[in-house]
């Protein structure tokens, strides 16, 4: 009941001031008629302004009563009730729109901010009045009003300055009480300023001058500076009393002005807002500047003696966090002067990792949360970093002051961090050390262990024993360590133990090789407090040792003697030999094509046939026979007494029998082959070296003549081998030097005995002039990997010399080149011939590559695709040499073959052997029959060539119908044409 009879009580006043204003519209109607019609609008406005205030409490009576009242004054100056009721009603619905808007969660939002003064201008100025009169105008249309649009336009121009002028002035009124009084001097003078004002409003509003009414504003101006907002807010109540009375009696530059009699009202309130736009907040920032000094003054008397003298950093800030007053303690801590510290903000001095720390203290301190202190880093002048222990508090009797003290930490900090660093230093060592560390007492009881230390103690024999010494034994040459046990020492004699192996007892488990050690500790009076001990497992770093040895010695694949251990044994065989002047043998062995064994199967299989192989040439061997690893697939076998070479040979024998046994890897069957050099001593040399490096020249000839046969050594074959090593070093300069060159033979027609294409020959022009022809480097530059580079030198070289040779008598001649198995393998041979294709801009379809048979018969799917590509590319593929390797139909079906060359081999004797012109009919007819074209190489005489012309062969290519030649000659040729009846020599 009584918080009712409150609410009532509260509402009154705002409700005789709606009154007042309705009695004061009904007067001025009563005086000037339809011109007072806008100061009904007052009302709505100082509703709002009131329950903004009170943050929405009673706003359903108070809406209620005003629209009550407006109601009835409409109908008291004449209106009709209808009229009147949709009056009212818009007037509460545009209340309520402007409340629900302004007001969030039961507080008010006030002008006090330019987010609270822009919702204000939108909701209520614009929206609530809009609204309200788009809800009146269709009443405005039905009724048949005679100016709907004039009425509508004047109701929402008449709402929102209405509710300019009301809120503000109301929102000042009700802060009327929080304004202090004036001295007496003051007083006085707001006196003096008011009276002027009311003259000059007097003036103004009596002469029929519109600019005139200006010169309210020096006075009202004049006002605000002396007083305060209760002068301010009488002044412009004097200024609208004045206007208004003046108004209604006819009077005036607003009367005279207004060409309807409701918009002099509308002008008379424009004015009031005018005049409150530029005295209000003038008056506002005049009362805040003397409110804070006034508060300054007061805060720097009481705070001033006790900051002064006080080492720690005395800080008062205002509630937006800036500095009011600094204690000079901050230029010892900081290095910043008091007075340049003023007005300025302590955000600025902390350091960004701080900041979030600094703002939960900021937070707690005007919350008033205790306790409040943080540590904080804060910028030193010079550039450096302080820790600062930030506290304090907010004054009673200022709550928008915050104490703030800063005492400097950074020694008692820096201390901390380097205990707690040094502490977990400690702490990770000991938890990942792999060494088992333990910590005991001065009785010799166990204090500590890290894990390592804890996992043996779970393994221990006698977990239930109180000393270490009894968990843990220790064995040293053969006796258990009691009283000599490490960590007793240390505790005894107070003076380190160790490091020294010995052997840990452990349950279950065979005894450990242990490195111990036990350290005393000492307390700063130098007395014995405990001792530390640790041990370290070396079993493993010994068996490692043992292990290195081994390896040192032997080879890691199959556990044959390596290199080192062969080169001693073999100088331990020679010694005696020459003692006993028996001879002696070393076999270098070398297994035949085990790189393509490798490549195909991979090297786990590889490496599983590499043991079996050791354990056949152990089998065959005896006992002080020594069968050694040099790596790779190089053995070597010592026979350290021998009678005679027969001895070797038979051995060797036996290892070739051995190894060509089939051998089983996985699930393969695989048949493999041999070569097997011999060096003797005396015969060969008497130097461990050199009877190694003579065996295998005598392996690499046993390679060259065939595989899977053993050589002895022999004088010449070293000689051949500096010869191959010569030419090959040679040829690694001839490239560098660009001493390679090409010539070109040509291939003609059968028919018409026209060239249609050519076939690029490498030669080689050495610093002498002499030219290699390629049958003697070619096999060395397979050997050694330069084919490679030569190669793709040559397919590049002969691109380009075909597309030069396009514009002249060899047009729409192509070039064939023969590519190697090495060069046709790699990844990128597709894309390097592209290349080439692109950077001499040959089209496709002049160029032939020429591969071996031997290429296809691996059928891999990279080399089909390999194929395909070239076919797709436009390249034409011919076979070398078809029928001298391993002919198949199969290939021919499955690759995109152009063409089949017949080796010279058979065109030699075709004349007179009818075999070979059996098999050169059988090659021709089968290319014929699959759509191939067919090229007879070696052609040397005119009966070849009318044979071969006879048997259906497309294309001829020999030294009768052309020599290997330059560009100019293979021209020449062409213009002349080659000739069919005359033979040609051979080329030497």
């Amino acid at each position: 009941m009584n918080t009712i009879k409150r609410q009532i009580q509260s509402l009154l006043p705002p409700l005789a001031a709606v009154v007042a204003v309705t009695l004061l519209s009904l007067w001025l109607y009563k005086m000037g008629g339809s011109k007072s019609l806008p100061a009904l609008c007052l009302g709505n406005g100082i509703c709002l302004a009131v329950l903004m205030h009170r943050a929405r409490r009673g706003a359903v009576a108070l809406v209620t009563g005003a629209c009550c009242t407006i109601w009835l004054t409409n109908m008291a100056m004449g209106i009709s009730v209808e009229e009147s009721l949709v009056g009212a009603l818009g007037n509460a619905l545009e209340m309520g729109i402007a409340l629900w808007a302004l007001s969030k969660k039961d507080r008010a939002t006030h002008l006090e901010t330019p987010y609270g003064t822009k919702r204000f201008i939108i909701w209520a100025l614009l929206v609530a009045p809009l609204v309200s009169t788009l809800a009146v105008f269709p009443w405005l249309i039905l009724t048949g009003h005679p100016h709907s649009w004039e009425t509508g336009g004047l109701r929402f121009v008449t709402h929102a300055m209405g509710t300019a002028l009301a809120v503000p002035l109301t929102m000042e009124v009700l802060r009327w009480h929080r304004e202090p009084g004036l001295s007496r001097r003051r007083t006085h003078r707001c006196a003096q300023a008011l009276l002027g004002l009311i003259g000059a409003s007097a003036i103004a509003f009596v002469q029929p001058t519109l600019p005139v009414l200006f010169i309210v504003f020096p006075p009202l101006v004049l006002l605000a500076l002396t007083g305060n907002r209760r002068w301010v807010i009488a002044g412009i109540i004097a200024v609208a009393t004045v206007g208004a009375v003046a108004t209604a009696a006819g009077y005036g530059p607003i009367h005279h002005q207004a060409p309807l009699p409701a918009w002099s009202a509308l002008l008379l309130q424009l004015c009031v807002l005018s005049c409150m736009s530029v005295v209000l907040p003038l008056t506002a920032s005049m009362e805040q500047r003397r409110r804070l000094a006034r508060t300054l003054r007061g805060s720097e008397a009481r705070y001033r003696m006790l900051a002064e003298h006080s080492h720690d950093i005395v800080l008062l800030l205002d509630a937006d966090g800036y500095c009011k007053y600094v204690s000079p303690a901050i230029q010892d801590m900081l290095g910043y002067p008091a007075v340049k510290m003023v007005e300025s903000s302590l955000e600025s001095l902390i350091d960004e990792k701080s900041q979030a720390i600094a703002r939960e203290l900021w937070t707690q301190l005007l919350q008033r949360k205790p306790p409040a202190t943080a540590l904080l880093t804060m910028r030193h002048a010079d550039g450096t970093f302080r820790n600062v222990e930030a506290t304090g508090g907010v004054i009673d009797e200022e709550p928008d002051r915050v104490v703030l003290t800063l005492r400097d930490v950074t020694a008692r900090v820096a201390a901390e961090d380097a205990l707690r660093q040094e502490r977990l230093m400690t702490d990770v060592t000991l938890q990942v050390i792999g060494d088992a560390v333990f910590t005991l007492d001065r009785n010799g009881k166990l204090e500590f262990a890290n894990p390592a230390g804890r996992a043996l103690l779970d393994r221990s024999i006698a977990p239930n024993e109180r000393t270490l010494e009894q968990q843990l034994p220790l064995w040293r040459e053969g006796e258990r360590m009691t009283q000599m046990h490490p960590a007793c020492m240390a505790l005894q004699s107070g003076l380190p133990e160790g490091p020294f192996l010995c052997a840990l007892e452990l349950k279950d488990e065979t005894r450990h090789a242990i490195e111990c050690s036990a350290t005393p500790i000492r307390s700063s009076s130098e007395d014995v407090m405990g001792a530390v001990l640790v041990l370290r497992d070396v079993s493993a770093v010994l068996e490692l040792s043992e292990r290195m040895a081994h390896l040192a010695h032997f080879d890691a694949l199959t556990g044959l003697p390596n290199r080192a251990l062969l080169l001693e044994r073999l100088d331990i065989a020679l010694a005696r030999a020459k003692h006993t002047a028996h001879h002696l043998a070393v076999l270098f062995i070398d297994l035949d094509r085990f790189k393509q064994i490798n490549d195909t199967l991979g090297h786990g299989p590889g490496d599983e046939l590499l043991q079996q192989v050791a354990d056949r040439l152990l089998s065959v061997v005896k006992g002080a026979d020594t069968v050694a690893r040099l790596g790779g697939d190089e053995f070597v076998v010592l026979l350290p007494d021998l009678s005679d070479k027969s001895d070797a040979a038979i051995a060797a024998t036996k290892a070739l029998e051995m190894l060509s046994k089939p051998i089983r890897v996985g699930r393969r069957e695989l048949q493999l082959s041999a070569s097997i050099g011999v060096s003797m001593f005396p015969d060969d040399g008497d130097d461990a070296d050199l009877l190694i490096r003579h065996a295998d020249i005598a392996m690499y000839a046993a390679k060259r003549n065939g595989r899977n046969d053993y050589h002895f050594y022999t004088a010449a074959m070293e000689a051949n081998a500096q010869k191959e090593f010569d030419l090959e070093n040679a040829l690694r300069f001839a490239l560098m030097r660009s001493e390679l060159f090409l010539e070109f033979q040509p291939r003609v027609d059968t028919s018409s005995r026209k060239i249609i294409a050519t076939e690029a020959l490498m030669r080689w022009r050495r610093p002498d002039g002499e030219v290699c022809l390629p049958d003697v480097f070619i096999p060395i530059a397979e050997t050694s990997g330069l084919i490679l580079g030569m190669g793709n030198w040559v397919l590049k070289e002969a691109c380009r010399a075909c597309k030069a040779w396009q514009h002249g008598p060899l047009k729409g001649v192509s070039v064939s080149v023969n590519i190697s198995q090495v060069q046709f393998v790699r990844d990128n041979f597709l894309s390097f011939v592209m290349e080439s294709l692109r950077e001499t801009g040959l089209p496709p379809h002049l160029l032939e590559l020429e591969l071996t048979e031997s290429m296809l018969m691996e059928p891999s799917e990279s080399i089909q695709q390999r194929i395909a590509g070239l076919s797709a590319l436009g390249v034409k593929l011919s076979i070398d040499d078809f029928g001298t390797g391993f002919s198949s139909l199969a290939y021919l079906r499955r690759f995109a073959i152009d063409t089949l060359k017949i080796d010279r081999s058979f065109v030699m004797h075709m004349t007179d052997d009818p075999e070979d012109a059996s098999v050169i009919h059988a090659i021709i007819a089968l290319a014929i029959s699959l759509g191939k074209r067919v090229v007879a190489e070696g052609v040397e005489t005119v009966q070849q060539a009318t044979q071969l012309a006879a048997l259906g062969c497309h294309e001829m290519q020999g030294h009768w119908l052309g020599r290997p030649g330059d560009v100019g000659q293979l021209a020449q040729l062409a213009r002349h044409g080659t000739k069919s009846t005359t033979p040609r020599a051979a080329q030497g």
